[in-house]
Formats: C-alpha cells, structure tokens, sequence
C-alpha cells in the first residue's frame, strides 16, 4: 500500500470513480439521473480541492479517503440494482414528492456499513 503522499493515489482515485459510475449507473433509468449520478466523484473531488487548498494541505494527503468514500458508497448499491430502478422510476415519475413515499431504499442499510466500515480505517491510517 503506498503511503499518502504518492502519486498513485491519483490512479486509485481514478480507478474509484469507475467503480462508483459502474455500480450506480444500473439503477439509473434516464439519462438525467445518469448526469447527476456521474458528477458525484467530480464534485466530490472539486469539495476536496477547496478544503485542502482552504487549510493549506496537499491534496494527494486526503485522496486515500476519497478513494474509501466513493467505494463505499459504490458499494451501498451491490445488490441493489432492482430496488435502486425502482425507486429511481417513482422518483423520475414523482419528482416534487418525498422520497418517503416512495419504494423502500433497502441499499441506504447497507451504506450505514459501507461508507464508515471504508473510511473510518482509511482515515485512521492515513490522517
């Protein structure tokens, strides 16, 4: 594992982001939630620039973390994919509604795990 001042991190940013778009682009049922969906690791990325230029920090420091968000949240939607459409559906077909009232988001459960079980140790160890 390289420490978090290499520039491979870059890579493994990269490599990330491409998991999060092919995880969560099965769910996506139109191609506007497909644009909101893709700019999730972009903008993540811009909040990421502006903090560590904010508190005069490299930002190859935090990308270990980034890496261990965007996966867990990548993750949230393994197996989910069905559940995901649907909701996604409702939600395109409903879009000043609650998204309680819609279907039931079953991959949420799983994200309470993932998004903390990936970035909790990656902060530890890197920070």
């Amino acid at each position: 594992m390289p420490d978090n001042t290499s520039p491979l991190w870059w890579l493994f940013a990269v490599l990330s982001a491409l998991i999060f778009l092919a995880l969560w682009y099965p769910g996506m049922v139109n191609n506007r939630q497909k644009a909101v969906i893709s700019c999730a690791p972009l903008l993540s990325i811009v909040v990421l620039f502006g903090y560590s230029r904010a508190n005069d920090e490299s930002i190859i420091e935090w990308l270990p973390i980034y890496c261990a968000m965007i996966l867990g949240f990548a993750l949230a939607a393994v197996g989910h994919w069905k559940a995901l459409r649907t909701f996604m559906a409702w939600r395109a077909e409903n879009p000043g509604k609650p998204d309680s009232e819609g279907p039931s988001t079953p991959w949420m459960l799983q994200l309470a795990v993932t998004l903390p079980g990936l970035s909790i140790p990656a902060f530890l160890l890197f920070r």
